[in-house]
């Protein structure tokens, strides 16, 4: 009696399993940024071909090139506040070292960072705030949620959705990261909020890795590097109702082959 019941209880999880991954669609919020017959361009961190990335001269200069949106990434300083800014540490852009998280916002502003070839320029790095002027030039936003660690990174969610909450600016703007806890945390929280989920590969049978933590965010967008653009993954998503972002393509024949809604681009002049 118990080995039938066992196969009863297993058979039926295997239904479940089959319409989740089959059938199950799950409610998305709207995303009015979209045009159906071309594909939307993010600067990818600005226009870091031409001006540092992550910096507002760079943001600018993405706008000036005629992006549809801004992508840009996200962290919290040692006093709360959030500052757009990549890397966990200066090092790579400046003659410092110090992490992010260690300094206040005031001292991060501070820094002035490398600029690129031919650059006249000083360039800094902003706080979120310092962003809001440019919201109104744009189709739509990209914030993506930088985190060192998977239970690392949590904490910049509460000042993001105050940030959000204030602005109300949800009909422009995807919030995406490569910590599938945080999105979670910020589907739950926040409901409304559009999220995009991106694809780690990193993992080992990083597929279905990715899918259980899609089937526990759900996400209205997957965000996939151009090199998967071929994976299972993403036919999936697309019957799944998510439109597909991939990152960062920068080559004119790869974006002309591409089946996609939106792209991360560091050479916005090259592709538009």
């Amino acid at each position: 009696m118990l080995i039938i019941l066992l196969i009863i209880t297993a058979a039926f999880f295997l239904l479940y399993l089959i319409y989740l991954i089959f059938f199950w669609q799950w409610e998305k919020n709207c995303q009015p940024f979209y045009n159906e017959d071309k594909t939307l361009v993010f600067g990818h961190r600005g226009s870091p071909s031409l001006v540092t990335e992550n910096t507002l001269p760079g943001f600018q200069k993405a706008i000036d090139q005629g992006v549809d949106g801004l992508e840009f990434d996200i962290r919290l300083s040692a006093d709360g506040q959030i500052v757009v800014f990549h890397d966990s540490n200066l090092s790579r852009l400046s003659s410092q070292s110090d992490k992010i998280s260690k300094l206040m916002l005031a001292e991060l502003q501070a820094v002035e960072l490398q600029g690129s070839e031919n650059q006249l320029q000083g360039v800094y790095i902003p706080s979120l705030n310092d962003i809001i002027p440019l919201f109104d030039y744009v189709k739509v936003l990209n914030i993506e949620i930088k985190s060192d660690g998977f239970f690392k990174g949590h904490d910049i969610l509460k000042p993001l959705i105050k940030f959000l909450n204030k602005h109300q600016i949800d009909d422009k703007c995807i919030v995406s990261s490569f910590n599938p806890l945080i999105l979670m945390r910020l589907r739950l929280k926040r409901p409304e909020t559009v999220i995009g989920f991106l694809y780690d590969r990193k993992r080992l049978f990083h597929g279905w890795h990715n899918m259980i933590w899609m089937f526990r965010v759900q996400p209205e967008n997957l965000h996939i590097h151009y090199s998967m653009l071929d994976h299972w993954i993403v036919r999936w998503a697309r019957k799944k109702g998510m439109r597909i972002n991939s990152y960062t393509i920068n080559d004119k024949n790869v974006f002309n082959n591409a089946d996609i809604d939106g792209l991360f681009t560091d050479n916005i002049k090259y592709l538009k």
